[in-house]
């Protein structure tokens, strides 16, 4: 399995120990370079992340849930919370005043954990993200312990807030409040070296839109509707609301992301798919259909109100006339240059999946880049691995005289260790 700082450290610890019991044992404690095979393992971890292009989970020192069944003893749990309170107390910035992580920062998460199971007939599974995902990703009744960082918006697991201006400096041209219900991803290793799985969940993601490029557009739009609502408040008395205003924002769904995308599903996009390259398509589409929207249903008074009939339908055909360029110049006017600002400011990647070098699994959920191409921070959340599993018939057992040989009571105590594991593999063979 693909092994991060903290554990590093516990293994080198571990071999300091074995050589100070001195050169009598020829036995060797693995390092994390040559590690020994093991029956199984497996580990959600909730973030992993980088600064300037350089990781930094080694400074955070956030554990994740991570189980490792060496020898086939009785599933090994890990059901392990995200320290909240030490994340917050690095008090991580991406900009001068603006944190990472946490209520004054950028990403905010409610009611996430992080678990893992290492079973002793060589399958692992591994979860991490918003618990009440955790029983139909992994097909268990446990739900895993939660922590929040931070307070996400109302009904959201995650919320992301982030502007040009602040974090890139100069105007505001594009800002987008971020938020999802829920967010997790979790890693299945099945027995018998059948390849590791992924699977993932992203619901109720929404993008709210706002920003000086998004503005410009609402301004030109805002007073004809305005003067058109006027002319049919006098002429029926009906007040209907103006649903463009200068200095508003446009909120996209991920059902409107997908459909610019032209897929039915998030697993229907490329594996590393950045969700925000969709969203100035998603964003003209949604601004022409609230504008359309609203001419239709002015236009249905027409017939309500024959008497005014004529000087009703005369008001819709001069905002009309207004409108039309606008729209019809949206995708280049507005479009073009937004797609441009949300490029320079952040990505939302999906569909990540990872076969590390040392064979294990990793599936992420979504991994959130600020900057270009995540040129300040980027931060993977919900992560899960799995692997590599050995399976009980994987680890080796010494020879009993070699073990004597080596020395005293550590070569008897490892033959009862060997004993063990013969007796392990043979009570689970008889068990298959």
């Amino acid at each position: 399995m693909k092994t991060f700082t903290s554990r590093s450290r516990s293994i080198r610890s571990g071999t300091v120990a074995a050589l100070a019991l001195g050169a009598a044992a020829v036995i060797v404690l693995p390092t994390a370079a040559t590690a020994a095979p093991v029956v199984s393992q497996g580990e959600g971890r909730l973030l992993t992340a980088s600064l300037l292009g350089t990781p930094i989970d080694g400074l955070l020192e956030l554990a994740g849930a991570t189980a490792v069944n060496a020898t086939g003893e009785p599933t090994v749990v890990a059901n392990v919370p995200l320290d909240a309170t030490a994340l917050g107390a690095l008090n991580i910035q991406v900009a001068p005043g603006i944190g990472l992580f946490g209520d004054t920062g950028l990403i905010r998460l409610g009611a996430v954990g992080q678990y893992a199971e290492a079973r002793p007939d060589g399958s692992s599974v591994a979860f991490s993200g918003t618990v009440s995902a955790a029983p139909g990703l992994l097909d268990i009744e446990t739900t895993p312990e939660g922590s929040n960082v931070g307070t996400p918006g109302a009904g959201d697991s995650a919320s992301i807030t982030v502007g040009t201006a602040a974090l890139l400096g100069g105007a505001d041209l594009v800002n987008l409040n971020i938020g999802i219900g829920a967010v997790a991803a979790s890693a299945q290793q099945l027995p018998g070296g059948v390849p590791a799985t992924g699977d993932y969940t992203i619901s109720d993601l929404s993008v709210g839109v706002g920003g000086t490029l998004l503005d410009s557009t609402l301004s030109q739009l805002s007073p004809i509707l305005t003067t058109l609502l006027g002319t049919v408040t006098t002429l029926t008395g009906v007040t209907i609301e103006n649903p463009v205003t200068p200095g508003g924002t446009i909120e996209v769904t991920l059902d409107e992301l997908l459909a610019a995308a032209e897929v039915a599903s998030l697993n229907e996009l490329p594996e590393g798919t950045n969700l925000l390259q969709y969203l100035p398509e998603a964003l003209v589409t949604k601004l022409t259909s609230i504008v359309s929207g609203l001419l239709t249903e002015v236009s249905a008074l027409v017939a309500t109100f024959p008497l005014v009939g004529a000087l009703l339908q005369a008001a819709i055909d001069l905002a009309n006339g207004l409108l039309t360029p606008i729209l019809t110049n949206l995708a280049t006017a507005l479009g073009g240059p937004l797609g441009t600002a949300i490029d320079g400011l952040a990505q939302l990647d999906v569909n990540n999946k990872t076969t590390n070098p040392d064979g294990s699994f990793t599936q992420n959920a979504l991994t959130i880049g600020l900057g270009a191409d995540g040129s300040i921070a980027e931060v993977a959340l919900a992560n899960a691995t799995v692997g590599p599993n050995a399976g009980i018939e994987g680890i080796p057992v010494a020879n009993a005289e070699s073990l004597l040989i080596a020395g005293g009571i550590l070569g008897a105590g490892a033959i009862a260790t060997a004993a063990v594991l013969v007796s392990r593999r043979r009570s689970i063979a008889r068990a298959a």
